[in-house]
């Protein structure tokens, strides 16, 4: 009986499932974040919604959905994390915004359920940078 019950025990500690802690900080960034990208500070800003989760090799991936406009989702990929921020590389995509195909690097620093910080924009072919601004998220769904 004791036997088995051991068995049981390794058994559930090395099923999947919830990888929660195995996904280290990159766990802090998952989630559903809404939020408003701003050129400068009289900018009204461009509202979006990102979806983020930790992937089974460890890292944090989603897509941005822009929510005032009809626009493909745009591919994520956290390159730095940490307890406190996050380097997210966004694309290549079509920003609206510069009418060109980019690559967008944000930098985030995390508050409570708030991630807020800045990030700048390049051509995806390569290139100087052509547009830079701030950010503004709330988490909205674990």
């Amino acid at each position: 009986m004791r036997t088995l019950l051991c068995a049981a025990i390794v058994f559930a500690a090395c099923a999947p499932g919830d990888t929660r802690s195995s996904a280290g900080p990159a766990q802090k960034y998952a989630g559903t974040w809404d939020g408003r990208s701003y050129r400068s500070a009289s900018d009204t800003g461009i509202p979006w919604r990102i979806v983020t989760a930790v992937v089974q090799d460890g890292s944090l991936r989603g897509t941005m959905t822009y929510t005032s406009v009809t626009a493909p989702p745009v591919p994520i990929r956290a390159r730095d994390v940490s307890d406190s921020a996050v380097v997210n590389e966004f694309g290549p995509y079509h920003s609206l915004a510069a009418n060109a195909d980019v690559v967008t690097t944000a930098t985030g620093r995390l508050r409570g359920d708030s991630l807020n910080g800045t990030f700048e924009m390049r051509p995806a072919a390569g290139g100087n940078v052509m547009m830079t601004g701030t950010f503004r998220s709330k988490r909205v769904a674990p």
